[in-house]
């Protein structure tokens, strides 16, 4: 099996999803690129995008991106990952793109659920829910672009409970792993 990369919308579900599908299939790996990328740089998101910026740490995404596909693994890959032309492209060749889609609403919920200081683009506006499903609803669109060159969508809005969750890792690999392993084979 490639990688599977798992994109979309910050709060998407990309991480939920990622861990439940890596955990129900036997020698798959679960990758959260944020989580290698503070492996790597030895510090939080956060204190990149405060110390150097976002074009910075959008420089250590891609390289550690590269580092971390491997065969076997589920990546949840930041929100803004794809929106590198480069990074896409590189994703669309070593595996398949799921484009995890949720509703604005729904998103806004989650952020506001999270714990505060892991999201640097939108802590100043989890307490303005109108200021912050503004913001949601722009960089979707702006990303939109990106997020459909995956090779599939994935309806991610419901990951809110372990039976919400446990149907969907059931749906996905219905839908996604066993035609991806049948293109595999067809392939080799």
């Amino acid at each position: 099996m490639k990688s599977i990369f798992l994109i979309g919308f910050m709060a998407s579900g990309k991480t939920t999803l990622g861990r439940a599908l890596a955990a129900a299939m036997p020698g798959v790996r679960f990758i959260d690129l944020d989580e290698a990328i503070e492996a790597e740089a030895g510090r939080s998101v956060a204190d990149i995008f405060a110390d150097e910026g976002e074009a910075a740490f959008r420089r250590i995404e891609s390289d550690v991106l590269r580092k971390v596909s491997h065969c076997d693994s589920i990546i949840a890959c930041g929100g803004g990952t794809p929106c590198r032309p480069e990074n896409m492209d590189f994703m669309l060749e070593a595996g398949s793109v799921i484009y995890l889609t949720a509703t604005s609403d729904r998103i806004v919920q989650r952020l506001q659920e999270a714990p505060p200081g892991r999201r640097p683009l939108v802590d100043a506006l989890l307490d303005n829910t109108e200021k912050l499903k503004e913001y949601v609803d722009n960089m979707i669109a702006s990303r939109e672009c990106y997020y459909k060159r995956a090779h599939h969508t994935f309806d991610a809005n419901r990951l809110d409970t372990k039976e919400q969750i446990d149907a969907s890792v059931k749906d996905f690999t219905a839908r996604f792993m066993s035609s991806y392993s049948q293109n595999r084979l067809n392939t080799e």
